[in-house]
Parts: C-alpha cells; sequence; structure tokens
C-alpha cells in the first residue's frame, strides 16, 4: 500500500517548505502569485512539487500545481524556472483515478502553498492510504519515445539534444523498474538511491552520470546506453 506523505503537512501556506529557489527571482514570482490567488475566486489551491521540496537533492527549477476553477482563466508568465501547470477542479478526482502521474505525485509528495476553503486538505483526506501508482505502461512507452528521438539525435551527432533525450530516457526507464516493483517514484535526484535499494545498480549509476554531468559526449552516451538494462521495454538500446 503506498503511504502519503503529505499527509502532516496540511495547511501549510508559507513558502518555507520550499526547500531552495532555483533563483530569487523565481521567489518572488511565486509569492506575488500566491498573492495573486489569495484575491482570485478562481484559483482553489497551489502545490509545490518537484525536487525543491525534497530533502538532500540538488533542484535546478520549481514546478507548482494550480487547481482552479477554469484553468485558461490563469493567464500568469511565470520565470523559465518556475514550471506552472493548471489543472480543473471538476477533473482532479477522475485525473487521480486515472493514474494522472503529476497529480499522484503532488499527492505523495506536494506542498500545498495555498488552499481555500481546505480544498486540498479535503483530497488528500479522500486518498489516505490509496494512491494508484502511476502507469508502469506509461513509463515505457515515454521511454521508447525517448530512445527513439535519442537514436535521432545520436545520427544528427547534436550532442546537447542527445544528452537530454538520454537524461529523459534513463528517467522514465528507472520509473518503470520502481513501477514494475511497486514504488512509487520520487522526485528525478532520488531515482538512483532508489533503483539501488532494489538492486538496480547499474540503471543507477548511468542515470545519476548523466544527472551529474548533464551534457555528454556522443561517444560516452553510446558506450554508456550499450549497458543499460532494458527493464521491459519494447525496444533494443542501441544497435
Amino acid at each position: 500500500m503506498v503511504v502519503n506523505e503529505v499527509c502532516g503537512n496540511r495547511g501549510n501556506t508559507s513558502l518555507e517548505s520550499i526547500r531552495r529557489w532555483p533563483t530569487a527571482r523565481a521567489k518572488e514570482w511565486t509569492q506575488s502569485f500566491l498573492d495573486l490567488a489569495r484575491a482570485d475566486d478562481n484559483i482553489v489551491a497551489v502545490i509545490a512539487i518537484g525536487s525543491a521540496v525534497r530533502p538532500a537533492v540538488q533542484s535546478a527549477d520549481l514546478d507548482l500545481v494550480v487547481i482552479c476553477n477554469e484553468p485558461a482563466k490563469v493567464k500568469v508568465k511565470p520565470p523559465i524556472e518556475v514550471d506552472l501547470r493548471a489543472y480543473p477542479s471538476s477533473q482532479v478526482t477522475a485525473l487521480i483515478e486515472g493514474r494522472n502521474d503529476l497529480l499522484g505525485w503532488t499527492l505523495m509528495f506536494g506542498k500545498v502553498l495555498f488552499q481555500r476553503n481546505s480544498y486540498w486538505d479535503t483530497v488528500l483526506t479522500s486518498w489516505k492510504d490509496r494512491i494508484p501508482l502511476p502507469s508502469y505502461d506509461t513509463a515505457v512507452k515515454r521511454a521508447d519515445k525517448a530512445l527513439d528521438r535519442l537514436r535521432e539525435m545520436l545520427d544528427l551527432g547534436d550532442q546537447s539534444a542527445a544528452s537530454e533525450m538520454a537524461l529523459s530516457y534513463l528517467t522514465n526507464l528507472a520509473r518503470a523498474e520502481l513501477l514494475d516493483s511497486r514504488q512509487y517514484p520520487r522526485s528525478r535526484p532520488e531515482l538512483p538511491d532508489q533503483l539501488r535499494d532494489m538492486g538496480s545498480t547499474r540503471l543507477a549509476e548511468c542515470l545519476e552520470s548523466i544527472l551529474r554531468k548533464r551534457t555528454m559526449s556522443l561517444k560516452e552516451l553510446t558506450e554508456m546506453l550499450k549497458t543499460v538494462p532494458s527493464c521491459g521495454t519494447s525496444k533494443s538500446i542501441i544497435s
């Protein structure tokens, strides 16, 4: 059974739950956005997710989930280091039941920054101890798609794009491996330790390597990826 990590943090409406900020600009913008949210009845909750709210990991951006009555009315432009995703409150339950991975992660690990009329507390209570795991099949399909793009970038000799696709590929592969073992994937920087704990040492090493370097040479990528276990994907790694 998946245990909800956030039930003990209900009602936290300050910025203290954000452990690190990518930039001072991101913090200033987020505070301004929360002021706007309090004055806008359309917005019912703002929750911070991702590595910025997780302990003992690095983060380069801030991810915010906004629950609102009408997402189209949320007309804000965050700085590039802030990723904002808006969901309609009327569809939250159905999306969670449908194993939406972002909302599931928000339930498991998110930190509420603002909520109206205890909205997010109510959602947390209704899903306590029964948060569905994200779809294993979806993680595999995403890994396969990233691998196709990775091969294209390797053929084109685009080192930067190939590194980006390799990171996406290994991340989704790691998530698939964890989901296959009925474990809830944490933030990307935490995945290598989760993999090691379940014995997937080589995949952990590969993901950790590209997380550390970010950009690798085409030769490094090709050699590394030859050693990655397929973890149930339908495609071979590097032919």
